[in-house]
């Protein structure tokens, strides 16, 4: 008999045995209908409003502007992360000083949901961000000099850097992931996210299909990943249906 007969199965192994336990429930991700939508959302949004907001913008009220400017860091990816560690660290504190298996277990999900958030909000941000720089769009702050369609790709510069979103991509998947964590809630959270990008365009940062696309590429990413978490097992579950379900219901 070898010496390692007796040893526990590595992380690898142990990942793929429960990728297989639930493999024939597995759905494919319906991608292609949401880039549909996407796409076409982006496109209304840049042919039909941002033309006439880039010319209202300044004539907002000054009240709506500074609550928007007050509420609209809430979308900075430093304060999500900062956020989202001060729960795991409370989490983990709160874990060691319970004596309880069930409550243990229930604290380290907790845990595991604050991961699933993060790597959702930090994966919009890594795409999103490179995206800014790439295509180069100029902000409405310079839509009297340049217009809606005025594109400097490879810009350093910030008034270039208008599309997409990069607040609105984070957004978009803190609360899409939040909506599919807490379902019975779901409403009230895309309600809070959509308001929160209708700040970056009320301060005048963003035109509305900047936001659109950052909501619509953050979402998606909040949505893909709880996927690939529900074939792990991990914070989430395959339903009958082969869609995520959150497995919080069954430890409350």
């Amino acid at each position: 008999m070898s010496d390692t007969a007796g040893a526990k199965p590595g992380c690898k192994a142990y990942l793929k045995k429960r990728y297989e336990a639930r493999r024939t429930i597995h759905r494919r991700v319906p991608w292609k209908a949401f880039a549909l939508f996407a796409i076409n959302a982006v496109a209304i949004a840049f042919f039909v409003f941002d033309r006439p907001l880039g010319q209202a913008v300044k004539s907002l009220s000054p009240p709506l502007v500074s609550i928007a400017g007050d509420v609209t860091d809430i979308g900075r990816l430093a304060w999500i992360l900062a956020g989202l560690a001060t729960i795991l660290l409370t989490g983990y504190v709160v874990r060691r000083r319970l004596w309880k298996v069930r409550r243990r277990f229930r604290m380290t999900y907790f845990g595991q949901m604050a991961a699933y958030v993060g790597l959702s909000v930090v994966l919009a941000s890594a795409i999103a961000n490179p995206l800014k720089f790439l295509i180069g769009r100029a902000r409405p702050l310079l839509y009297e000099q340049e217009g809606i369609f005025s594109f400097t790709p490879f810009s350093w510069d910030f008034l270039h850097q208008s599309f997409p979103s990069g607040h609105s991509a984070n957004i978009g998947a803190l609360f899409m992931s939040l909506a599919l964590l807490f379902p019975r809630f779901r409403l009230v959270f895309i309600g809070i996210g959509l308001w929160l990008g209708a700040t970056r365009v009320i301060i005048g940062v963003h035109y509305p299909s900047d936001v659109a696309a950052g909501l619509a590429l953050g979402a998606w990413l909040a949505f893909a990943l709880s996927i690939a978490f529900a074939r792990f097992g991990f914070v989430f579950s395959v339903g009958r249906e082969g869609w995520p379900i959150p497995r919080l219901s069954r430890l409350l």
